[in-house]
């Protein structure tokens, strides 16, 4: 599928709004001297929005909503629930170069605050292909790859689920949106908003919008965001036209979220202490080696003692020679080894696998 461009207003809008008063939200017009063009909607062989285009500087006079509410935060509010499923639907209808073009592509995340993990999946309607799929969990990040096997990798700083993927991170918000009552979605009591084009600072004669939102009335996060959009190449990008839908709902607020890794996937991150005098460590999903001066007695002594704290179960007689320590620990569905070498130096290797590898 050809990328499709979209254009919308930065964030510098809602900061000059806040900045000029609640007196610009009422359809006042405000003068500002940037218009951005939004991250791409891409094809699903990639997995979100990504590759920002260059900016582009204009002056214009921009005109907002005639409401009195602003959203310029919609994932605020996230953070603070314990779990969720939040579920974006993006589909278009339209042409592209005078051929049809039309597709639909669903994101959906699951998260947990305690312990810590997500799930995402993406999937395109009449994909074939397996969908997306990407997880967060014990520490690690963890995909399937092109031959569909789980691969497992240390979260990156700036680059986990919550900050590259999150669904409500995709919509667009909104200055100006008025006010249409209270209702109960998804069983939590929400506010009623309805908006249009102008609530992107956008004209009719450039591309007509409608949008409704609901705004948990505890909390101020997004339950519901339904938005349509019908524009040319003006607004699309060269020669795309057509109608774009965005169909975003939460779910499952504060209440139990399960989901599970693929079972080919390497366990998580290795949460062990370490000897004081650890050097060189390595800690990646799976495995924890480092360096120590310590005497295989005494490190054999030291993990006999911290690891059943842990919760671990000693499995057997640890094995110690002249040259290495094996000690082998259980916990659940996991397992836990601990192997110790003496070559050049001394190495402490502890490796999490699942008991029925």
């Amino acid at each position: 599928m050809k990328k499709l461009m979209l254009k919308r207003w930065t964030m510098l809008l809602l900061v000059l709004l806040l900045l000029f008063g609640s007196a610009a939200c009422q359809a006042e017009t405000v003068s500002t001297p940037a218009i951005t063009q939004a991250p791409e909607i891409i094809a699903p062989e990639t997995a979100a929005p990504e590759n920002v285009p260059e900016t582009v500087s204009v002056e214009a006079d921009v005109v907002f909503g005639p409401g009195s509410f602003i959203l310029p935060d919609t994932v605020t509010g996230l953070a603070d629930l314990s779990s969720y499923k939040a579920n974006l639907t993006l589909s278009f209808d339209g042409t592209n170069t005078g051929q049809p073009d039309n597709w639909s592509k669903t994101y959906i995340m699951l998260a947990t605050k305690e312990p810590a993990a997500r799930q995402l999946t993406i999937e395109r309607a009449g994909d074939t292909s397996a969908p997306v799929f990407l997880a967060e969990a014990d520490g690690a990040s963890y995909a399937l790859n092109a031959e569909n096997s789980c691969v497992a990798n240390v979260i990156v700083a700036g680059e986990s689920l919550a900050e590259r993927f999150e669904p409500a991170g995709f919509l667009n918000g909104v200055i100006g949106a008025d006010e249409a009552g209270s209702e109960t979605v998804n069983d939590v009591a929400a506010n009623h908003y309805t908006f249009d084009q102008r609530a992107f600072g956008l004209t009719e004669d450039f591309v007509q919008s409608t949008g409704e939102l609901w705004i948990a009335s505890d909390g101020g996060y997004v339950l519901k965001y339904l938005l349509t959009t019908t524009g040319n190449a003006d607004y699309f990008g060269e020669g795309i036209e057509g109608t774009l839908t965005w169909d975003y709902e939460l779910t499952d607020v504060n209440q139990p979220v399960t989901f599970a890794l693929p079972d080919d996937c390497p366990a998580g991150m290795v949460d062990v202490p370490l000897l004081p005098d650890a050097s060189n460590v390595l800690n990646m999903p799976s495995i924890l080696a480092y360096d120590t001066a310590s005497s295989l007695e005494e490190i054999a002594t030291f993990y006999q003692s911290e690891i059943p704290k842990l919760g671990w179960e000693l499995k057997g007689e640890p094995t110690i020679t002249d040259t290495t320590v094996l000690l082998d620990f259980t916990q659940g569905d996991q397992t836990m080894a601990i192997v110790v070498t003496t070559s050049k130096g001394t190495t402490v290797n502890v490796i999490l696998g699942k008991s029925q590898e």
